[in-house]
């Protein structure tokens, strides 16, 4: 008897509990759209290019050389999900398959003193297909019950799955930017500066990125 007492007891108490904090999220939903969890799919413009400070001659004072760089047009596909703490915090990871490049350039001197010759016949595009990982803190600004603005920072990782002979398999960087969310949609624009060379032989060449994404919010708790 006491056993069965203590039981419906417990239970009583930890059905109060759990309605409780049931009422307490419902509650701050009503008064913040955003607060808790959703899911986003999202996709978008990707530029990007290789920084190169300098150009690796064959010979000294004249030959054929190369380098990295150029800018390249492509796009990303991805899920992101975020996490709002408070109306001014919150926390947002995402996994994307993307797409970054830029050109090989091949240069000429002929050792007359005029400079280096770019022919653009002997320019190869290069493009770098990855799985990158994105973490990174939000601060917001809300705007209306379901509008707000952010400002955002973290880091991103990329495992490149398909790439050039020469370009290293992984790069890593830190990236900051802007967002807006409006109900379901949300918007962002990344910028994104290569923390490391991707170049195996290269000290120089850095993948550096702007992305600008447009999602659509398809789940949130």
């Amino acid at each position: 008897m006491i056993l069965l007492f203590a039981t419906a007891f417990g239970s009583s108490l930890f059905a109060q509990k759990f309605t409780k904090k049931e009422q307490a999220r419902r509650e701050a939903r009503e008064q913040y759209y955003f607060c808790g969890s959703t899911f986003t799919f999202t996709a978008g413009y990707v530029h990007s290019w290789m920084s190169n400070n300098a150009i690796g001659l064959d010979t000294e004072y004249y030959g054929k050389s190369e380098r990295w760089g150029n800018t390249d047009n492509s796009f990303d596909l991805g899920f992101i999900w975020d996490q709002a703490f408070n109306k001014k915090w919150g926390l947002q990871t995402g996994a994307y398959y993307m797409r970054k490049g830029g050109d090989h350039l091949y240069y000429y001197d002929n050792g007359l003193g005029i400079g280096k010759i770019l022919r653009d016949e002997e320019t190869d595009e290069v493009t770098v297909q990855s799985v990158e990982l994105q973490c990174q803190a939000r601060y917001f600004f809300n705007l209306a019950k379901k509008m707000r603005l952010s400002l955002n920072g973290g880091i991103y990782i990329d495992k490149f799955f398909s790439s050039p002979s020469g370009i290293r398999n992984w790069n890593l960087g830190p990236q900051v930017g802007i967002g807006f969310d409006c109900n379901r949609v949300a918007v962002s624009c990344t910028y994104q500066p290569g923390l490391f060379e991707i170049v195996a032989d290269d000290s120089y060449t850095k993948q550096n990125a702007i992305c600008v994404n447009i999602g659509y919010r398809l789940w949130k708790k």
